[in-house]
């Protein structure tokens, strides 16, 4: 047993090492432990200390729209339904434990899934209309500030009465620390694009696909920058049509962007970029597979061999690279379908600890 004589500093190094779980536990044995083991210090600690399990989030469709986690991602593994009330349709993303929501009224939640804290964020007072515009939205870390921060594109409906000649696309940034919305320099790409997803987070930018407004309109993968507030171009893969790809999805697949190409003939292209910004990284694997629907979203890797895919069918499918072989992921406590998922690590970082 360890005693209470013993350091701040050592107790921090000896229970950063735990599971997220058992930190919790811990918390219930000491009188002193509670506060120790929610510092800030502490929580920081515990989260750069190893790498940590990954969970898929997920959600089913209506009426329940509930929220699932699985903790073992494989084949006939088990999900647990979590207390968190509401009517769900979106993941917008994770970081740090921490997962960005949305609700079936498009009001953002910030969730723990581990702890099942939430918080329910403010709206901007600078949003458009709804019913007037579209759009999306990208969370992520701005590490100079230690930030949590969301991210909003917004633009009016070409068919709108309201601002019928308007072609912005408008850039509202929340800060999770500060508990304020603010508007920052318009995007200088187009974002006015067939399927709106949610941006996806790697290298302290948040990425959407767009097009550039010169002549032309090439497609671009536009990523803007948390730090600085600015977008800038990353480099897409060589085997892409360059007028074309901004009808893909991007997503954050192993902490990579990854670019799905659904193409003819039962036939979809996974391009996964290994080092941020090196055009030369990307690399791909094609699955080929007669299957009922398209593949909607890569989600994670079981191991070195085998993906996790939503498809547009609401199903969870795995692909084997190696064997080519395309299967349905049996997931019991659950429902066969689901409107949209995500990943998400253990941690014990608060939604709450910043906000105001």
């Amino acid at each position: 047993m360890l005693t209470p004589n013993l350091p701040q500093e050592i107790l921090i190094e000896i229970f950063s090492w735990l599971p997220t779980k058992s930190v919790g536990k811990c918390r219930c044995l000491a009188k002193q432990w509670p506060t120790l083991l929610s510092t800030p210090q502490f929580i920081k600690s515990h989260l750069v200390r190893k790498p940590h399990q990954e969970n898929l989030i997920l959600i089913t469709p209506p009426p329940s729209r509930s929220i699932h986690s699985i903790a073992t991602i494989e084949d006939d593994t088990f999900s647990r339904k979590l207390d968190l009330p509401g009517k769900w349709t979106e993941v917008v993303g994770s970081c740090d434990g921490l997962v960005l929501l949305v609700d079936e009224e498009e009001e953002k939640f910030l969730v723990n899934p581990i702890t099942l804290e939430q918080v329910k964020l403010p709206n901007s007072p600078l949003a458009l209309k709804r019913g007037e515009s579209f759009s999306m939205h990208g969370f992520g870390y701005d590490i100079l500030r230690d930030d949590y921060k969301v991210v909003t594109l917004s633009y009016y409906d070409t068919d709108n009465e309201y601002e019928p000649d308007c072609a912005d696309t408008f850039v509202d940034v929340y800060s999770v620390k500060m508990g304020v919305w603010k508007r920052v320099e318009s995007s200088p790409y187009d974002h006015a694009v067939p399927h709106i997803f949610c941006g996806a987070f790697v290298n302290g930018a948040i990425h959407w696909l767009a097009s550039s407004r010169e002549s032309g309109y090439r497609s671009v993968i536009a990523g803007f920058d948390l730090v600085n507030d600015v977008f800038s171009e990353i480099p897409p893969p060589s085997g892409v049509d360059v007028e074309k790809f901004v009808f893909n999805k991007l997503v954050v697949l192993g902490e990579c962007l990854c670019m799905l190409d659904v193409r003819q003939n039962d036939r979809t292209d996974v391009w996964i970029m290994k080092e941020y910004g090196l055009a030369e990284s990307w690399t791909k694997f094609s699955i080929c597979a007669d299957y009922e629907y398209d593949m909607l979203k890569p989600l994670c890797f079981i191991g070195d061999e085998e993906v996790v895919l939503v498809t547009e069918g609401e199903t969870l499918v795995v692909y084997n690279q190696k064997e080519g072989n395309l299967k349905d992921l049996v997931v019991h406590g659950v429902p066969a379908m689901f409107v949209d998922g995500g990943i998400f690590v253990e941690s014990l970082v608060s939604p709450s600890s910043n906000v105001n």
